[in-house]
């Protein structure tokens, strides 16, 4: 496998440590820089296609701002009402 250097700057540097980090704890072994970098991509992937696949859903609503602000407001009243309902007493 053939492998090449990549110039980033420090600040982006320690992000991926702390994302290397990550991946070890949560996967119980070391990872690469490498297996970290493509995670990253697999899951800007997957935000991609869902994002995709959201707007096919509610296409109708159309490139209206205020429509898609009264959508998360909605989105988030409705997680709030949830939340509530779960800590409610028994």
């Amino acid at each position: 496998m053939a492998t090449t250097t990549i110039q980033v700057e420090e600040k982006t540097r320690q992000q991926l440590f702390r994302i290397v980090s990550e991946l070890e704890r949560e996967k119980g072994k070391r990872v690469s820089y490498d297996e970290a970098i493509i995670v990253l991509i697999e899951r800007a992937r997957g935000r991609d296609t869902a994002r995709v696949r959201f707007r096919s859903l509610y296409g109708t609503l159309g490139p209206d701002s205020r429509v898609w602000v009264e959508l998360r407001g909605l989105k988030r009243s409705e997680k709030a009402r949830l939340e509530r309902i779960v800590k409610a007493p028994r």
